[in-house]
């Protein structure tokens, strides 16, 4: 059984309720949801807070899930990553919150706590592979939106474009991304 299968069915099981299989789900995504959180929100505190937000929903809304739709993974991550978003966005205007965005390079700053650290590593350069066939700044853009949670209004700003026109690039870049990966 692959780490996506048994994710999955530990899905189901806490769908159904099952208390044991949401404790081993926690252990096994807890590390990766967390370390995406405090990419985005550079936060202990407000990372923690998502995070608990994002199990919290799954206990909840884990018979949402379709694995036809996404692998399970990409599900958790995605939740996690529009919590996050939402959250930056509320910290910001607040004014708790630096508003620009900052253009860095910190793909693998940091490190996630799994077994399958391997796997991830893989992983990542199959897809850093990929976004060095796009050109450099629409990588970083996908990078930006996808790893630090970077928004579209930030980064159009960033680029010095309208919204509509780089929602359409980055639709166009993640569909030559997706095509690379299955490759």
């Amino acid at each position: 059984m692959t780490a996506q299968d048994e994710i999955e069915a530990l899905l189901g099981q806490v769908a159904g309720g099952d208390r044991g299989a949401f404790r081993r789900l926690y252990a096994a995504m807890a590390p990766r949801l967390y370390g995406l959180a405090l990419r985005i929100l550079r936060d202990e505190m407000l990372a923690q807070d998502i995070l608990e937000e994002v199990f919290t929903g799954v206990w909840k809304d884990a018979g949402q899930y379709r694995g036809a739709l996404a692998a399970p993974e990409t599900w958790l991550v995605t939740i996690t990553r529009d919590a996050a978003i939402a959250r930056l966005g509320v910290e910001r205007a607040a004014g708790r919150m630096a508003g620009p965005l900052e253009i860095t390079e910190r793909l693998y700053a940091t490190r996630p706590e799994t077994e399958d650290l391997a796997g991830m590593r893989d992983e990542a350069r199959a897809l850093e592979i990929c976004l060095r066939e796009l050109p450099r700044a629409r990588a970083d853009m996908l990078r930006h939106a996808y790893l630090y949670g970077a928004t579209y209004d930030d980064l159009a700003r960033s680029a010095g474009t309208s919204k509509t026109a780089l929602r359409a690039a980055v639709r166009t870049d993640l569909v030559q991304v997706r095509e690379c990966l299955s490759r």
